[in-house]
């Protein structure tokens, strides 16, 4: 009987060995858990289209919204760990959803296996044209000046966006309303009518409006200037220490074979420094990123902690 065990034993492991060195030999599909035609999604399919090449397989992306993220994550969570089913995830999913949502039902850390940062988008600080302020330190004097009577709007409940202005709040000690809306489309709108006070969105939407000259930028969070807006100045030149960025990852389910993982990393790092692809980024205001499979998850794990601190601090949660 040992014997026998053995043999089935070493048949397992031969199989599994070649299961992984012809990898991939079917579609891989690449989940998104937002909605189709953002920002994200775009960034995806440009990916999707030079890993298909790479990887002489069809590589498809496929849209399962709903929970901020968190539906198409517990999808990929619960797939078969074999490298066919892969998440598109954000700070959103991976840092800011773990301690948003108590009821969440997915581990951003034990059960996924990280495999590249992708990229990241800087946000801005709009106002609208009429706005009495043109700089940050303009805005925190005149929030301090009139407290409770302003208000900020978010593309979301829990997005980077509300976060942010939230930290933002928290640090120049201002009492700003938030107003809650379901994208950066209408919440723009609101910004350009003066509906509300102030608005916080990721670069690719708010930069346009900002080049139309229906809103003022005050401030980008990145922690330098960005060669797409030059002449905005950063948050941490008026409040030190002040970054944000809204990131995206590669993610596929815990126990995917260390192998796969390795090769799906080495290719999309790859992608992301071909000039042509890191060029229709930076036009959608996106910044390509790549990094090893280890630096990318101790980045989640200290991403996780600092979001935890803000959501804490602002008491915002979602059931």
């Amino acid at each position: 009987m040992k014997i026998i065990a053995s043999a089935l034993l070493a048949l397992f492991f031969v199989g599994s060995a070649g299961a992984q060195s012809d990898y991939p030999n079917r579609v891989v599909r690449i989940v998104i858990p937002f909605a189709t035609g953002g920002s994200v999604d775009t960034s995806a399919r440009l990916v999707a289209q030079r890993l298909t090449d790479r990887l002489g397989q069809p590589v498809i992306v496929e849209s399962r919204p709903g929970a901020g993220g968190a539906v198409g994550s517990e999808h990929v969570a619960r797939s078969a760990p074999d490298g066919y089913t892969l998440l598109w995830g954000t700070v959103s999913t991976h840092a800011i959803n773990a301690s948003l949502h108590p009821n969440l039902r997915y581990d951003n850390i034990k059960d996924f296996a990280p495999i590249t940062k992708l990229m990241e988008q800087p946000l801005l600080v709009v106002v609208p044209v009429s706005a009495p302020v043109n700089s940050l330190k303009e805005l925190i004097s005149h929030q301090r000046a009139n407290p409770g009577k302003s208000t900020f709007g978010s593309p979301g409940m829990g997005t980077t966006g509300h976060l942010t202005g939230e930290l933002l709040k928290r640090r120049i000690g201002a009492d700003m309303r938030h107003v809650v809306y379901k994208g950066s489309s209408p919440m723009l709108i609101d910004l350009i009518a003066g509906t509300i006070d102030v608005g916080v969105d990721n670069l690719p939407s708010s930069l346009a409006q900002v080049k139309a000259g229906r809103l003022k930028a005050l401030a980008i969070t990145s922690l330098e200037r960005s060669t797409l807006a030059p002449g905005v100045p950063t948050l941490a030149e008026s409040i030190p220490g002040l970054q944000v960025v809204a990131w995206q990852g590669l993610f596929a389910p815990a126990n995917t074979p260390p192998a796969i993982l390795d090769r799906l990393s080495n290719e999309v790092q790859a992608i992301l420094k071909e000039p042509a692809l890191e060029a229709r980024l930076l036009e959608m205001g996106t910044y390509p990123a790549g990094s090893s499979r280890e630096a990318f998850a101790a980045f989640v794990k200290e991403e996780t902690v600092r979001w935890a601190d803000v959501v804490k601090a602002s008491g915002v949660k979602i059931n």
